[in-house]
């Protein structure tokens, strides 16, 4: 949430606004603009579309900018040629999704999933994207390593959701429950459940885990 809270006072500074300024158009405290940009605070994510609405900036791309190019590492199939016309023309009610790790970082395959409203199983069809599970820490929940999970990109804490969060550079996938407005409760489970609390703006929270695609 820090990287969030540095990305709102460029842009405010950007914009010449000032933090009492700025906190008059949302209707808040200036000190609650300072908890923000300094990381005190947990931005809600209906917040941040009307931060990015006032001060016209994506507060998205600087946590996922780095995954702007990703390397594909797909292995040839024979017999199977892409037609990126047809691509194309089917681009508005077929979105084509990568299946990524869990860095985001390089992309093993796609997937088309049906658009429906500019969704895609009812969420921003731009915010989905698909993940491999790296370990066998969350096999409690009935995700093993190599296991796909469809991911809803956001930086919003959700309560009591499995989420990749990362700690220090390192990604986890992690049930996450709230103790208070700072303490949260982080939870896996490989052959035991462990859990850890973590203060809140200790970490960065990267996507929600959707769901687990199973092979037979």
């Amino acid at each position: 949430m820090n990287r969030i809270g540095k990305r709102i006072e460029e842009a405010r500074n950007k914009s010449s606004i000032s933090v009492k300024e700025l906190a008059k158009k949302l209707g808040v405290s200036p000190g609650y603009i300072m908890d923000i940009e300094t990381g005190k605070r947990i931005i809600s994510e209906d917040m941040i579309k009307r931060i990015e609405k006032l001060l016209n900036v994506n507060l998205d791309e600087d946590i996922f900018e780095e995954i702007t190019e990703p390397i594909e590492n797909i292995k040839a199939v024979e017999n199977l040629p892409i037609n990126r016309e047809i691509e194309e023309a089917f681009s508005h009610i077929l979105k084509k999704i990568p299946v990524c790790d869990v860095y985001l970082k390089e992309i093993y395959d796609y997937k088309f999933l049906p658009v429906i409203d500019k969704k895609v199983e009812g969420y921003n069809q731009d915010k989905i994207v698909f993940i491999k599970a790296a370990d066998d820490s969350m096999r409690g929940f009935r995700i093993l390593k190599g296991d796909t999970i469809m991911l809803y990109k956001t930086s919003e804490i959700e309560n009591n959701s499995i989420m990749l969060l990362e700690f220090n550079g390192k990604r986890y996938i992690r049930q996450i429950k709230r103790l208070d407005s700072n303490k949260v409760l982080i939870i896996s489970n490989g052959n035991d459940l462990k859990t850890e609390t973590f203060d809140a703006k200790s970490f960065t929270v990267i996507g929600k885990c959707i769901k687990v695609e199973v092979e037979l």
